[in-house]
């Protein structure tokens, strides 16, 4: 009995000892201590998630509660904006994704020996970082003229943003420019890569608003996502015959880029790559490319003319949308889908044809192409989808081939220059208020085939006397 005793105590000694020094939370409750949130890791140390605090000058605990401390989250600081000091204690050994992005009070911080792994720029947008101490034989990282790398994979992570006005040459011997690493340098002018740098990572020039020249050695063979976001001095650029693929955003908002010349290996050619370039006057795209994705060339206003490649099968949403001045584009025979809003607001387009192979047109695909004259729907498609020729004013001719079945919701809307319109034998249903506003029209011709007739069709139509009855067709 005495044994049952005396063991009963221990564990009640044991509990109370848990519950004192370690933190007990309900399932969903983030683990605290102090001005820190963390979370416990597989091997029971723990990483710190989020800095709650508005302290200038920080020394980030070893332990929080106890357990060790060996890493920091990614964003964990984010927006600290009183932080200007901190302190890094040994032991931790990783830095996630931009775990100090946009404190940009922050002067000086310190990196451990124990530290191992760094994600994308710890120090993206930290404007007035002055120092980061390192000790010289660091094995992971080492600090070269205000400029952070790291050693394994021989990657440029950090470029100070409080270098002096001009060009910059990236050492020799690296390999990766790693994402975010010059993320609005407002001072930087140019750039030389060396012949060892085989990739740009993601974001990695973004809002560089000064740079007007870099070169793109031979040994690159990708562009990362939003590489060159906004860089407006960029005016020219010629790729390497090694590039093979350009990731998405890679050069939205250039909006001086005016020339583009694409090596004839490159396949790929991500979403909004050239999102509004907008003096960006010609392109000719290479024989690989088979895609033009979402919002590819959306925005370049002063496109005069861009030559798609035999093979291009799918052109995206919104690809063209908004190239004021493409006045013509020819389609290559292979293509078999246009997407919504694909040439949607090129207003000076007067003419396109689409491939009969085409068994799809998004909505919105050509509205507001205010001067296109004519067009014929591909023999293979069964729908016209809703807002696809509207507001096209110049409109005068369509043809509508048999094996349409719909005419969607406003799909001919502000085509004023229509003057008649032949419905053929197969369609079923037309749309609310798919005709509006086409007040030049003055004969419509139905078919027997007609199910659904939206009440508002034909609003607004005040030329057209000799259409029938439409209240038989009100419900389907």
């Amino acid at each position: 009995m005495k044994r049952l005793r005396a063991l009963l105590l221990v564990c009640v000694v044991f509990a109370v000892s848990v519950c004192l020094f370690s933190p007990v939370f309900a399932d969903g409750e983030p683990l605290v201590s102090g001005d820190f949130i963390y979370e416990l890791r597989g091997d029971g140390t723990a990483v710190i998630t989020r800095y709650t605090g508005s302290a200038g000058d920080v020394s980030i605990p070893s332990k929080v509660n106890g357990i060790p401390v060996t890493a920091l989250g990614a964003n964990a600081f984010d927006n600290c904006k009183s932080l200007f000091f901190v302190e890094i204690p040994e032991g931790i050994t990783a830095i996630g994704d931009y775990v100090f992005r946009f404190c940009n009070s922050l002067q000086t911080i310190n990196l451990p020996d124990s530290l191992q792994e760094m994600g994308k720029n710890p120090f993206i947008g930290c404007e007035e970082l002055e120092e980061i101490e390192i000790s010289a034989d660091h094995p992971f990282f080492y600090v070269e003229n205000q400029v952070l790398f790291s050693r394994p994979d021989c990657r440029l992570v950090s470029y100070s943003g409080l270098l002096d006005r001009g060009p910059y040459e990236v050492p020799d011997g690296t390999k990766i420019i790693g994402a975010s690493a010059f993320y609005q340098c407002q001072n930087l002018t140019g750039l030389t890569l060396p012949d060892t740098v085989t990739s740009i990572g993601q974001k990695a020039f973004c809002f560089c608003d000064n740079l007007k020249s870099i070169n793109l050695p031979d040994s690159i063979s990708y562009v990362g996502e939003g590489a060159f976001i906004h860089c407006i001095g960029l005016q020219s650029l010629v790729f390497p015959d090694t590039i093979t693929a350009i990731g998405d955003n890679a050069f939205e908002e250039c909006t001086n880029l005016k020339e583009v010349v694409l090596p004839q290996d490159t396949v790929s050619i991500g979403d909004k790559a050239f999102y509004k370039c907008s003096s960006l006057q010609s392109l000719e795209l290479p024989e690989g490319i088979t895609t033009i994705g979402k919002n590819t060339f959306a925005g370049c206003k002063d496109l005069v003319s861009i030559t798609l490649p035999d093979g291009v099968t799918y052109i995206g949403n919104g690809a063209f949308l908004g190239c004021e001045k493409l006045k013509e584009i020819e389609i290559p025979m292979t293509v078999n889908y246009v997407g919504s809003s694909a040439f949607a607001e090129c207003s000076a387009l007067t003419e396109i044809d689409i491939p009969n192979t085409c068994f799809y047109i998004g909505p919105g695909a050509f509205s507001k192409c205010s001067a296109l004259e004519e067009f014929r729907i591909p023999m293979v498609m069964n729908a016209i989808n809703d807002n696809v020729f509207y507001g096209c004013g110049s409109l005068a001719e369509i043809t509508i081939t048999p094996r349409i079945a719909t005419i969607g919701n406003y799909a001919f809307a502000g085509c004023i220059n229509l003057t008649e319109i032949v419905i053929p034998d197969n369609v079923t249903s037309i749309g609310e208020r798919a005709f509006y506003y086409c007040n030049g029209l003055t004969s419509v011709t139905l078919p027997d085939t007609l199910e659904f007739v939206d009440p508002s069709a034909f609003e607004n139509c005040g030329n057209l006397t000799d259409l029938p009855d439409l209240s038989r067709y009100a419900a389907q």
